[in-house]
């Protein structure tokens, strides 16, 4: 038993080199190209809002973050940064809490530079939406929506009724339709109509993909809707490949234990034994 048990930690050892070996990156989604034309590919939207500083890199810079929840302020900002899609007039923004009600953020007639203002009042949620120029300068919107809660995802949904989720666990085929970002306090950005300022590590951008990319038809370019959000923060759930890590790291322990401890033993018997060569 304890050979086999010593055996299993060597191959699980193993195996955590390889996951380490392996990088944070290897889950990062893969772009495809877009069928917008030359210019209009997510990673070259970024740079062109950015004013200094490092570039967003767009593949290696994904966070793989898909709940967060409120900071101590009791209050975020969800700021329209571009949409470059076909179904611009008709995408809906917001966010989702785990029993699937939605509060919409932006509807298809927001644009560029727009606003909305969401409320975490204890359980309770209040969004104000407000339009700026250079884009949508509608009438000011609010809404409330009771026992919404304060940890939640962000979504898409389309003008057909399909919905893409941040959790990739409640899209169709399981299909990756958003990528996030952190900000690194170093880039600065300006978004238009805005004011430049420093990408701060409590904001993230959300940039989705709006036709299915798994069974679909989706060209994977993630540029249909990208918002950018502050005051908020990923809730603090463990990956899958970090709880497995844990794991590996058990069975390593325990597999050095035993070892430790047989040859621990085997001196035991040496010392025992008589040294027959010394008798008379």
């Amino acid at each position: 038993m304890k050979k086999f048990l010593t055996q299993t930690a060597a191959i699980a050892c193993i195996a955590l080199g390889t996951t380490i070996s392996s990088g944070a990156s290897a889950g990062a989604v893969s772009f495809g190209t877009s069928s917008d034309g030359p210019g209009k590919s997510l990673q070259e939207q970024l740079n062109n809002l950015t004013k200094s500083g490092p570039n967003i890199d767009t593949v290696g810079g994904q966070t793989g973050y898909d709940l967060f929840t409120n900071t101590a302020s009791g209050g975020s900002v969800a700021t329209f940064m571009f949409e470059i899609a076909g179904f611009a007039s008709t995408n809906k923004f917001g966010i989702y809490n785990s029993s699937g009600v939605k509060a919409q953020l932006f509807g298809g007639a927001n644009d560029v530079s727009d606003q909305a203002l969401v409320s975490y009042n204890d359980g309770d949620l209040s969004v104000i939406t407000k339009g700026f120029l250079p884009g949508y300068t509608g009438n000011l919107t609010s809404a409330d929506y009771e026992d919404f809660g304060n940890v939640f995802g962000f979504y898409l949904e389309r003008q057909d009724g399909q919905v893409f989720y941040t959790e990739n666990g409640r899209n169709q085929n399981g299909s990756q339709q958003a990528v996030v970002y952190q900000g690194n306090n170093q880039t600065k950005l300006q978004i238009p109509g805005k004011s430049a300022g420093t990408f701060t590590d409590n904001e993230f951008i959300i940039a989705f993909e709006d036709l299915l990319r798994v069974g679909g038809n989706s060209d994977s370019d993630f540029n249909d809707l990208v918002v950018m959000v502050e005051s908020v923060e990923p809730t603090k759930v463990p990956e899958p490949d970090t709880v497995s890590g844990l794991l590996v790291f058990g069975l390593c322990g325990i597999g050095l234990m035993l070892k430790r401890q047989r040859q621990q033993n085997a001196k035991l018997t040496l010392l025992a034994v008589p040294n027959k060569s010394n008798d008379a």
